[in-house]
């Protein structure tokens, strides 16, 4: 059958505007939304794995060690009746507890527990099952076997504030009120301090050889060689209206790709500023926390929306609540996998939730840890085999 003129020229253009997609645009994570179910499930409680103690939110981690090892860490307050107004940052007397699972299965392989002071504290994932305990002023590395592989005292108490992709760098950074960050960048399998400077600007991550942060009053995104200066980072034709939103943050995923959120926009660029893809979500949603797998090719984000009823007269407002988990791949330029999890309620009774998660190495898994329960996903591309398990309590089938 003979089409006519004008109906073949409108399918020509339909046929280029498919083909020649703005690159500066990824697909709507609508349709990468998964309905599988989790690869596996583990439920934290019966190891005393919790979010809060009493009104009191305590810090919790989930970070894969290699792909075969996934770990949990919590922490837990020696005096339960710490007072609510006690502020966060107020060291109490604590014990830090890592649980780690075969990524796999689910099936317990330790778990370990360490006294430590409340804050700081912080647990980051290495690789070949090793990890990094920051507590108080104390830098460990320990194996997968919770035996203590270097040890080291800081001269203050330290953020371990960000890893580098690779895994071979950390960052160690402490603000002096009113004066300046002091930063050290550390070797992780020696401890050797690779640099060692202060100054007043935040950094946000690092990679291999490249610091991203927050400068001036402004606070606008700069990029730096690890011994270079500042300059502004502004990936190629993002609009003024991403420049000047005051809340960006930005991370890598790679020695050479970052990745920057601004509200409702997302950007992954490369370190020289050409724009590999863009995400705009509607007015009402929001990026919030991101991380990076340390394979470098694919990132998640937790992606928020709009909760509740604005009215100020009722000192009333809408927050942003957690939505779902989103995971793109920087090679294919798009989302390509998105789940939803349990945001915090604006309704009575007002429950709070608390999401985080983890990609392994190679990209292969998704960890989701939802309030005291642990899902895992595979990821498109995947070739690992086996049905849905759940346990009440990892090691029991």
């Amino acid at each position: 059958m003979r089409i006519p003129l004008r109906n073949s020229f409108a399918v020509f253009l339909i046929v280029v505007a498919f083909v020649f997609v703005d690159p500066g645009h990824a697909q709507d994570p609508e349709s990468a939304l998964s309905k599988d179910h989790p690869f596996w499930e583990v439920n934290l409680r019966n190891l005393g794995y919790k979010t809060f103690d009493g009104e009191k939110r305590l810090p919790t981690f989930v970070a894969f060690t290699d792909i075969n090892r996934l770990a949990v860490s919590w922490l837990t307050l020696d005096d339960r009746h710490v007072t609510k107004n006690t502020a966060p940052s107020t060291p109490e007397p604590a014990h830090l507890h890592v649980l780690v699972l075969d990524a796999r299965t689910g099936q317990k392989q330790g778990l370990h527990e360490w006294s430590t002071p409340s804050y700081p504290v912080g647990f980051l994932g290495v690789n070949d099952g090793k990890f990094l305990v920051c507590t108080g002023n104390v830098l460990r590395l320990s194996s997968a076997s919770f035996e203590t592989i270097r040890e080291q005292h800081l001269a203050s108490d330290r953020d371990c504030r960000s890893i580098s992709p690779s895994r071979q760098l950390l960052l160690l950074s402490s603000y002096a009120f009113g004066t300046s960050y002091q930063n050290t960048l550390v070797d992780v399998g020696t401890f050797a301090a690779a640099a060692d400077w202060a100054e007043k600007d935040r950094i946000d991550g690092i990679s291999s050889h490249w610091l991203v942060g927050r400068c001036g009053k402004s606070l606008v995104i700069c990029l730096r060689g690890i011994d270079q200066s500042w300059h502004t980072f502004q990936p190629v034709g993002m609009d003024k209206q991403f420049e000047d939103y005051p809340h960006k943050s930005a991370f890598f995923v790679n020695d050479g790709t970052v990745v920057v959120e601004a509200g409702h926009e997302m950007a992954v660029a490369t370190v020289d500023g050409a724009l590999l893809f863009r995400v705009i979500l509607e007015k009402n949603r929001s990026f919030g926390s991101t991380l990076a797998s340390s394979g470098g090719e694919k990132f998640a984000v937790i992606e928020n929306r709009q909760r509740g009823i604005t009215d100020p007269g009722l000192d009333m407002y809408a927050f942003a609540s957690n939505y779902r988990v989103v995971v793109y791949s920087v090679p294919d330029r798009r989302a390509v996998y998105a789940v939803k999890v349990e945001g915090t309620s604006p309704w009575s009774p007002w429950e709070r939730h608390v999401n985080q998660l983890a990609l392994s190495p190679d990209g292969a898994l998704l960890a989701v840890v939802s309030d005291e329960i642990l899902k895992v996903y595979r990821l498109p591309g995947s070739n690992i085999t086996g049905a849905l398990t759940r346990h009440d309590a990892p090691g029991q089938p």
